[in-house]
């Protein structure tokens, strides 16, 4: 496998371009890796509300069903922002040269979205709705300041 990366390393330095091609593709298929990980995660956490809801169902309270209903369809969206977003749309793939420090930027702003979602794992299993609701609507906000961040360029 080294070998054939090796050949088309090569040939690859031989066309005009073809650099800047695959660092443009390796950002693209890094974003999707992300994004269906980061969402993977949220189905998770989304699961874990159908088990709270069910059990609200299960002791008969409609009003608990209803609020974290209504949580979860919050979580669902969010979930289907991060999973459906369009990859490398942006001319952050483009073929412009990003400068490291925008790259780092952008790598921040990354852990910062990751580090949301991990806490809404912490926080689904509590009993504590406007909590949950909170984080989610930050960890949303970070989607948002990472995918402006992203269009800028």
């Amino acid at each position: 496998m080294d070998k054939r990366k090796n050949i088309f390393d090569k040939i690859g330095s031989l066309i005009p371009g073809y650099r800047g091609y695959a660092e443009r593709d390796g950002r693209r298929n890094c974003d999707k890796l992300l994004r269906v990980g980061l969402a993977d995660k949220i189905a998770r956490i989304e699961k874990i509300l159908y088990e709270r809801i069910n059990e609200a169902i299960r002791i008969k309270d409609k009003e608990l069903m209803r609020s974290m209903e209504d949580c979860r369809k919050l979580l669902n969206t969010f979930n289907s922002r991060v999973r459906y977003a369009p990859y490398g749309e942006t001319s952050f793939f483009a073929d412009g040269q990003i400068k490291e420090d925008e790259l780092f930027n952008i790598y921040q702003l990354d852990l910062g979205l990751a580090e949301d979602i991990n806490n809404l794992s912490l926080t689904a299993s509590a009993a504590d709705l406007n909590e949950l609701v909170s984080q989610i609507k930050k960890a949303q906000k970070s989607l948002d300041n990472r995918n402006n961040y992203i269009s800028e360029f």
